[in-house]
């Protein structure tokens, strides 16, 4: 292939080599390459440019690792799917890359290599990104599934050396849509004719999502026997696993960990330590997870949480509140991080028993949290924290507000439980969000009843006050922008209703772009914004 149209983008952090290989890359043909020291000038170049190749040494100093790098670019969407990834790794960084699942990069070179081997290299893998573009084009934010989906039918039919590859996508793609049967039966058809990890681990997906957990639990103990070092079936066995044995999946967390180190495995197991009271291992876990990165890019506010809930639960206060000191010397001084360290705060002294320091601590929270706007993880750790000082009411308040926000979401639901039962009210907090539940269902039941009976203005009012109350409730907004929909379709024009109807549906999308109603809402504001046009 030739190189000399295309962009590259060349990340290593020792003056010497990248110089040699920016030679290299030169003489296989791409001229036209960008270069970068370390993590941070790589996401400057990444926000300013779009590159097709990106060059990347494993080994990148003191910060993040080259697989640590792709990580986050793929996850913060820095890197579109037409980019090819190549990283460049000496022997001891094989297993680390060979071995990824999840952020796999698109072809790995062991060093040392000759320009020739690495043009070649790179020419395969940017083959396979031209012949996967019809398919990569309606994938990513405002990506369209159904066309993908098409496009992965029209290559297989069409033939060629990326088969598996188009195979793969169409299996991802019909998982994410749940058409659950259709992709069984496509990693089934796959895997009679080779044995295939991604196949194995994907049908033991399947297998889950149809509720046959003991058989999709069984597949991927087959699977990791016959391919022990892939990372995706050990995280799809200890997601399995934890619904009913935390320890057992926490040993399998420790197992892949084994294969290759994660940031993401390292919280993970952290967490599944705390919640087994192992707190020595979460300790060091945390731990690990807070140094390892130090550029920053990878950690976040719970980290330190768990180190210092893990360090005062085995008597070590003041290493407990210098995690919290040390969270706020990591990140930026928003509202969001003042209510955790105030909330963890007070729960390490009340675990040590300072109650004059709990008390101010937990002051400096509520007086974040009541000014509003916390995300949802954040509201819930001053709520632990309420439980903590001995202000029930306060905490159930705060849940309730989340709860409601959040009534769609299973995992924010489930972390709200957590938070009762940490406090001992499990019970009590299974009860109590029914009850939220069954409150929402009734909001959404009455205002949907007084608009169709076309009391319009009352329905318009009750649903716009929770939608502005309530920014994550999907269901909510998209009901709020229907109410006023109907007005104007009933009473004319009026560009101030359908521009706020327009407002909720932006709202719900950008809490859920695969609602269900989002689409409906959608046709429907359409029509109204279409027949009623301003005057």
């Amino acid at each position: 292939m030739d190189l000399h149209d295309k962009t590259g983008l060349l990340i290593d952090d020792m003056p010497e080599m990248r110089s040699s290989m920016r030679i290299q890359l030169a003489d296989a043909g791409l001229e036209k390459c960008d270069t970068a020291r370390n993590v941070k000038e790589a996401i400057d170049r990444l926000r300013d440019k779009r590159y097709d190749l990106i060059v990347c040494d494993y080994n990148l100093g003191q910060g993040a690792d080259g697989q640590q790098f792709l990580e986050l670019v793929r996850r913060k969407q820095l890197l579109p799917l037409s980019t090819a990834f190549l990283i460049v790794t000496g022997e001891t960084g094989y297993e680390q890359v060979s071995t990824a699942a999840e952020y796999a990069p698109d072809d790995y070179l062991l060093k040392p290599f000759t320009a020739e081997l690495l043009g070649a290299r790179i020419g395969r893998i940017l083959d396979k990104k031209a012949a996967l573009a019809p398919i990569h084009r309606h994938l990513g934010p405002g990506g369209d599934r159904s066309k993908a989906l098409a496009a992965c039918d029209e290559l297989l039919a069409q033939g060629g050396r990326h088969l598996l590859d188009v195979l793969r996508l169409k299996g991802e793609l019909l998982t994410a849509a749940d058409r659950n049967q259709e992709a069984l039966a496509l990693y089934e058809g796959v895997l009679q004719q080779r044995a295939t990890p991604w196949a194995e681990v994907g049908k033991a997906r399947i297998l889950a999502a149809l509720g046959k957990e003991d058989e999709a639990r069984d597949h991927l103990q087959q699977a990791l026997a016959a391919y022990p070092n892939y990372l995706a079936a050990y995280d799809s066995l200890a997601q399995l696993v934890e619904k009913t044995d935390k320890a057992a999946a926490q040993q399998i967390v420790e197992q892949a960990l084994r294969v290759a180190p994660s940031t993401q495995r390292q919280r993970r197991l952290g967490n599944l330590a705390l919640e087994n009271k192992d707190y020595a291992r979460a300790e060091t876990a945390f731990r690990r997870t807070v140094e390892k990165d130090r550029t920053g890019f990878f950690k976040g506010h719970d980290d330190y949480v768990g180190l210092a809930k893990s360090c005062v639960e085995q008597g070590k206060t003041m290493e407990a509140l210098a995690a919290v000191k040390d969270m706020g010397a990591s990140f930026a001084n928003t509202p969001e991080l003042k209510a955790r360290q105030a909330a963890v705060e007070c729960q390490v002294h009340v675990r040590a028993g300072n109650e004059s320091a709990a008390k101010a601590a937990l002051d400096r929270a509520l007086a974040v949290q009541k000014a509003g706007g916390l995300d949802a993880a954040t509201a819930l750790e001053v709520a632990r924290a309420c439980f903590a000082g001995g202000k029930q009411e306060e905490a159930k308040q705060i849940i309730q507000t989340v709860a409601e926000d959040h009534d769609e979401n299973p995992a924010v639901l489930a972390q709200a439980q957590g938070v009762f039962a940490a406090a001992g009210l499990d019970d009590e907090g299974t009860l109590f969000l029914e009850a939220t539940k069954k409150r929402m269902i009734r909001l959404n039941n009455d205002a949907v009843a007084l608009a169709k009976s076309g009391q319009l203005d009352e329905a318009i009012a009750m649903l716009t006050e929770a939608a502005d109350r309530l920014p994550n409730n999907c269901q909510i907004a998209i009901n709020a922008a229907q109410a006023l929909l109907m007005h104007v379709l009933r009473n004319g024009a009026d560009a101030a209703r359908v521009a706020r109807a327009r407002g909720y549906l932006d709202q719900a999308r950008a809490i859920n772009p695969e609602h269900p109603k989002l689409a409906e809402a959608d046709a429907f504001h359409a029509k109204v914004a279409k027949a009623a046009p301003a005057t």
